[in-house]
């Protein structure tokens, strides 16, 4: 891996989410997984044990990473071995991402995530009907 010095003069981030990745610099390789199971309700009452990950398939599938039909070839060629970054604004990074300044050789990325709304139904409005 070709190797460079990152100059950063100024970074403001607010917020980095479960399993992201803030890197200055070079890596070789960088993986980030995030299982979310995000449950909302009108009225807070859990219960112990209600909603675990063994319960959602979608956490156990297993992916398979897209196939390539035709190879892909790059050529790089860095005339500066230094990556010069006067300002970056990242307000948020969520989660499983990656906010990366530098070189980088292989990044793998897998977030899933259910989301669960419980909310009350309204009874129906019959005023003056019969």
């Amino acid at each position: 891996m070709y190797r460079r010095t990152s100059h950063v003069h100024k970074l403001d981030v607010l917020s980095v989410d479960t399993s992201s990745v803030l890197q200055i610099g070079d890596s070789r390789q960088i993986d980030a997984v995030a299982n979310i199971l995000a449950v909302q309700r009108e009225q807070a009452i859990f219960y112990e044990n209600e909603f675990m990950f063994e319960d959602y398939s979608v956490f156990s599938v297993p992916l398979t990473p897209p196939s390539l039909v035709d190879p892909i070839c790059i050529d790089t060629f860095h005339d500066c071995p230094y990556i010069f970054i006067r300002k970056v604004e990242v307000p948020f990074v969520a989660g499983a991402s990656i906010v990366h300044l530098g070189s980088n050789e292989s990044i793998t990325l897998e977030t899933r995530v259910v989301n669960i709304r419980h909310l009350f139904q309204d009874e129906p409005n019959t005023r003056g009907r019969g």
